[in-house]
């Protein structure tokens, strides 16, 4: 299982790289956590360079590549606004876990490249980026929209830069917002543990809830304990749902959308009820989606 967006070369326009400048790197999951989550802060310089919140860098990493590549990327969800990380403007966040994968036909276990790669950068250490991507998950500029965010592990990345767009850069938003993030442990919450606290100083804000999902087996990847909180708050989700100024923003492991599908199948009554809902949502470009293995 990784957390790096696997790309095909082609899909991206990779032409105009940026050349950017490690400024921090901190793990923001203990050293006791499942997984080692690190906050990786970077400075683009280039004045071209703009993005908005739920975009997605890519990053190159040095060769050697894979037989028959030129170049190796992978995808990161900027968890930073507009504004910049803490208002510099030339600064981003990304969230990175460090990744490995298990090759299917010897069985050894490889380091993933690219999230190593940045894991592994110091402080000083150039990166080439490219980008920004993905136009589809930015949130609407309607400050009466509903948004109800669902996502695990580093997929939190896009919710924390939404969060704190709107509750520090934006007057007052009216309609409400739900997040819904699922966790093996209360140390892999990454924005809400004890080493980061960022989203937790939005409890307190009238259109802000954040239902936290812990799994009941600390030691698998299970997104069951989503689903389950999802349907504990079921009668709220059915009528957001129902509500034609609800957008829905689905991020992180794949089998978080499943989680959702199958909660939502359950309060809607029937799988095919909730698949006609999910469908009018989506062709209504109110339903966005960034999900990885």
């Amino acid at each position: 299982m990784s957390d790096e967006f696997f790309i095909q070369p082609k899909k991206y326009d990779i032409g105009s790289a940026y050349q950017a400048t490690v400024q921090s790197t901190e793990r923001i999951t203990p050293q006791s956590a499942h997984d080692e989550v690190r906050q990786i802060v970077l400075r683009v310089p280039a004045a071209s360079f703009t993005y908005v919140e739920g975009q997605s860098i890519g990053v190159l990493a040095p060769p050697p590549y894979d037989f028959g590549s030129d170049h190796y990327m992978r995808l990161y969800s900027i968890a930073s606004t507009r504004s910049g990380e803490q208002g510099k403007a030339a600064e981003i966040a990304i969230c990175v876990r460090r990744c490995f994968y298990i090759d299917e036909v010897s069985g050894e276990r490889y380091p993933g490249k690219c999230s190593n790669y940045l894991c592994d950068a110091k402080v000083g250490d150039e990166v080439r980026i490219t980008g920004p991507y993905g136009r589809h998950f930015i949130m609407p500029r309607d400050k009466r929209a509903n948004l109800v965010m669902v996502g695990t592990g580093t997929g939190i990345a896009p919710f924390r830069a939404f969060l704190k767009h709107i509750f520090e850069e934006e007057s007052e938003w009216q309609g409400k917002i739900r997040l819904f993030y699922g966790a093996q442990s209360g140390l892999d919450l990454l924005y809400m543990n004890d080493l980061n606290d960022d989203i937790s100083h939005y409890y307190d804000k009238a259109t802000f809830k954040a239902f936290e999902a812990l799994s009941s087996r600390p030691a698998f990847d299970d997104p069951s304990s989503l689903g389950n909180k999802i349907e504990e708050n079921a009668a709220e989700m059915w009528e957001l749902i129902k509500d034609p100024n609800t957008y829905v923003y689905v991020a992180g492991l794949r089998r978080s959308s499943e989680a959702l599908d199958t909660a939502m199948s359950h309060i809607a009554g029937s799988k095919e009820a909730w698949l006609r809902r999910k469908r009018e949502i989506y062709f209504d470009d109110r339903w966005a989606e960034h999900l990885y293995d």
